[in-house]
């Protein structure tokens, strides 16, 4: 049997990590593999839904305590003497598990990067992760023997452009049921009167309340939407560190009766069949899976020009800089209006399908 521990998730429902990595397991798992999650701190509902895959969760120190996190790291990869290592990382910051898994021999040492860019709340404190990222960057390399990103942008933040542009790295792609999204007028008009939005112009948003997905930024569009489209509805989906400070900006603006905080929601498929519209502002991606769901759904997309042009998967996803201004952003939010169909998507959709992706995650083993 071979053994795998793979890393790092927090509680299975906290974002895209999570998502991937509960989809690999589900995905891959059988008789013939036996695959471990590394943690910070154990969830028990993930730790009980990982038992049908009869999974194991290990907890290590987090990064404030590396010297910890590399006894312990190697201690388990002792213990289990696994196979292989994956590890599915955000920065190159996260370095400590490729270095213990190296130094006890551990033959395939996968390292697959996530993001492009720091979420940190503080400007300061992203500027001195970036600047310890550099640092970590031009050493963890040399601990993998693998490199997978969820976009080449993705790649080009985590690795050396000699690794990124090679043979050596392959985009293992952000994959959605398609299906589940498909345009439905019924459910559309079921959302729409559910959410009270029923003869209003619906622009949406799915995402963590955090640096990453700039909210207070898509307030201030939706600001100026309002100036020019006074029947239009903000609708938000997700919750964070910032959901309560971006309530009162909106409430500071007069907009309060017209944006929906939602929070977390599980039925994201049918959200989407509400909106008209799908506003993506971030500040950073390594690839936006709300972006391929809300394409999927056949929404006009209009995302940061931050954001990898790897995620356009239909001719009705834009690009637009932040730096033209949230006035500007409502001029193309406004223009995006049209009437609602079904998804037409490009060729390079099929890269985004389950089936590809499941393809793709067996070919890790």
């Amino acid at each position: 049997m071979k053994r795998m521990l793979a890393g790092f998730i927090m509680d299975g429902r906290s974002g895209g990590i999570d998502r991937y990595l509960l989809n690999f397991i589900e995905t891959v798992c059988d008789g013939d593999v036996q695959i471990d999650l590394l943690t910070n701190e154990i969830d028990a509902e993930l730790k009980e839904e990982l038992r049908k895959y009869h999974a194991g969760l290990y907890a290590i120190p987090n990064l404030k305590h590396p010297a910890a996190q590399y006894r312990r790291v190697r201690e388990i990869i002792r213990k289990g003497k696994y196979d292989a290592v994956y590890l599915n990382i955000s920065t190159a910051i996260d370095c400590i598990a490729a270095i213990a898994a190296k130094h006890e021999g551990v033959p395939r040492r996968m390292i697959h990067s996530h993001s492009s860019g720091n979420d940190c709340e503080s400007a300061l404190k992203r500027k001195t992760f970036d600047f310890i990222h550099r640092v970590c960057r031009t050493f963890l390399h040399r601990y993998g023997t693998e490199y997978y990103g969820c976009s080449v942008r993705a790649g080009e933040w985590m690795f050396p452009s000699e690794i990124v542009h090679s043979n050596r790295f392959k985009v293992i792609y952000n994959a959605v049921d398609r299906k589940q999204y498909e345009y439905n007028e019924q459910i559309r008009k079921e959302m729409r009167e559910q959410l009270e939005v029923a003869d209003r112009f619906v622009i949406g948003h799915a995402g963590n309340f955090c640096y990453q997905k700039n909210h207070f930024f898509l307030i201030d569009v939706f600001a100026e939407v309002v100036k020019k489209s006074p029947d239009a509805v903000l609708v938000l989906a997700g919750d964070g560190v910032r959901f309560e400070a971006v309530k009162r900006r909106a409430a500071e603006l007069g907009l309060g009766q017209s944006v929906r905080f939602l929070g977390r929601r599980s039925d994201t498929a049918r959200l989407y069949q509400a909106m008209d519209v799908f506003v993506l502002p971030s500040n950073f991606e390594g690839l936006p899976i709300a972006g391929i769901e809300a394409q999927s759904a056949g929404l006009p997309c209009l995302m940061s020009s931050r954001i990898t042009e790897e995620s356009r998967i239909t001719e009705n996803c834009r690009f637009f800089p932040l730096e033209a201004g949230a006035e500007a952003w409502a001029d193309e939010v406004i223009h995006s209006r049209g009437e609602r169909r079904a998804a037409v998507f490009l060729e390079n959709a099929d890269n985004y399908d389950l089936a590809n992706q499941r393809r793709q995650l067996r070919s890790l083993l």
